[in-house]
């Protein structure tokens, strides 16, 4: 796609202006998007059309699924007091767990590779079934607790320690009654959609520059100030798709947000989570960038990120950062190239007797243990009026910036389903994710003669909004690793 600026004249009819066919043709608008490659995260989501299928509430919000590891682990109560030790098949220890997940016959093993089978649930032995697990709540212990016996090795309980369950053991002749049900459920996540918006009022000396847009042999145009507009709020659309936190907190017990106090939402001025409010709390690590990111940092992040994939191989990571987070992968990939180019970082072209010499390489993907992870640019790590001083002082950058932070996106699908998708509100042909309208004043700008205008101002109106929200499926397949100067 290009864009060159003109001027307003016999070229400029309302048959190709932007306007006209973007009633025509609403697609135009995804068109659009690619103008602004330089907002990465819109840029990617538009252009591969991850636009998310999901029932948008009353209250603007959407959920999604996310069904994890269909096990859990076995926590013992941190009010745990008494402790236990012992060994062979004679010992029966008492173990309050912080979740009813076991049940009778099942086998436990401990971090040392111990390995137990519950023999009774509550105390009681017998023939006892899930329904009994009741919850135990006294002033010194609570939970629920499981008669164990271990038949073999050194034990010692403590609150806090962490058991796995890896089965069940049952005799011949059991009973189906004797078999325990165990079925994992998906967590659900919430989010809730945000509407942007902004104008600018455009007048009558304006309207004589204009930016032409080609594209596959088309040209269509609009105003220039109107262009520079669409460029700001475009920017603020990305600003707000990465840092944008919800404004409906959770003020109930019950860990479920939704039901905020906060006095623009009670209005129904709510706002969303963006990208880095979601994957808060996930896979973090760091790296110098003085001492230089390596490439075994990468491959190291790559595999913790890999266990909370879809699967361990076959996926693909957006990385998103800043100008010295693209520095930095150069160089780890850099000093793993071999040949001519550990020397040189690439091949030299064009040898021929009086021609230029070109050296070097663009770095952009990297493969390791059966994944992909692809560098993309974000400018928004780079604005230093957007993060001020206090960016380098968390470690993200230098410069007070976040210019080194690489933000690690899940871009697989599974079933179909992208992992990273764009949600906007709308039904029936009728989508919310960009919006554009002309008010006309005195100055119409695509039908000089009209003798109709909404108002008396010596100009137009131009307004955009966006009503339009993310989601990130699964938040545990992605993480951000972070530079943090470490030198004196």
């Amino acid at each position: 796609m290009k864009t060159k600026t003109g001027t307003f004249g016999v070229d400029t009819q309302a048959s190709n202006s932007l306007v006209a066919n973007l009633l025509k043709y609403p697609e135009i608008s995804s068109t659009l998007i690619e103008q602004y490659p330089r907002y990465a995260l819109t840029y990617l989501l538009e252009k591969t059309g991850r636009h998310a299928n999901v029932k948008i509430a009353g209250d603007k919000s959407f959920e999604w699924k996310v069904l994890g590891r269909q096990s859990q682990p076995l926590v013992v109560s941190p009010s745990f007091a008494g402790t236990g030790t012992g060994a062979g098949t004679a010992t029966a220890l008492t173990v309050p767990f912080t979740n009813n997940y076991l049940a009778l016959n099942d086998l436990i093993i401990d971090a040392a590779g111990n390995v137990g089978q519950v023999t009774a649930v509550d105390g009681a032995t017998g023939d006892v079934t899930r329904p009994s697990n009741t919850k135990v709540v006294d002033s010194s212990d609570a939970g629920y607790n499981y008669v164990v016996n271990f038949s073999s090795g050194n034990l010692a309980i403590v609150g806090g320690s962490v058991f796995g369950k890896i089965g069940s053991a049952f005799g011949e002749g059991s009973l189906g009654a004797d078999v325990s049900e165990h079925t994992a459920y998906p967590d659900t996540y919430k989010n809730w959609l945000t509407i942007n918006r902004n104008k600018m009022s455009i007048n009558g000396s304006a309207l004589t520059d204009v930016t032409w847009i080609e594209n596959n042999g088309s040209k269509l145009w609009y105003f220039t100030a109107e262009k520079l507009f669409t460029d700001e709020f475009m920017y603020q659309l990305e600003l707000q798709r990465w840092f944008g936190r919800t404004n409906m907190v959770d003020t109930d017990a019950d860990d479920y947000p939704g039901h905020s106090t906060d006095p623009l939402a009670v209005k129904g001025n709510l706002r969303g989570d963006g990208i880095l409010a979601q994957i808060e709390g996930t896979i973090t690590s760091s790296y110098d960038p003085e001492a230089g990111l390596t490439e075994d940092q990468l491959a190291r992040f790559i595999a913790e990120l890999s266990r909370n994939a879809k699967s361990p191989e076959g996926n693909e990571w957006v990385v998103f950062t800043g100008t010295e987070g693209r520095y930095q992968f150069h160089k780890a990939m850099k000093d793993i190239s071999v040949g001519a180019t550990a020397a040189t970082g690439g091949t030299m072209q064009s040898m021929k007797s009086g021609s230029d010499v070109a050296l070097g390489v663009n770095f952009v993907s990297y493969y390791v243990l059966g994944n992909k992870m692809t560098v993309a640019y974000c400018p928004v790590f780079d604005d230093v009026n957007a993060h001020g001083v206090g960016a380098e002082a968390a470690g993200d950058g230098s410069g007070g910036t976040m210019s080194g932070k690489m933000v690690f996106l899940d871009f697989s699908s599974v079933d179909g389903v992208p992992n990273i998708q764009l949600v906007a509100k709308g039904s029936d042909g009728l989508n919310r994710n960009y919006i554009k309208k002309y008010i006309p004043g005195m100055v119409n700008p695509y039908d000089q003669k009209s003798m109709l205008a909404a108002n008396g101002d010596d100009s137009f109106t131009c307004q955009i909004m966006s009503e339009s929200g993310i989601i990130v499926r699964n938040p545990l397949s992605c993480g951000v690793l972070k530079a943090t100067h470490t030198g004196s």
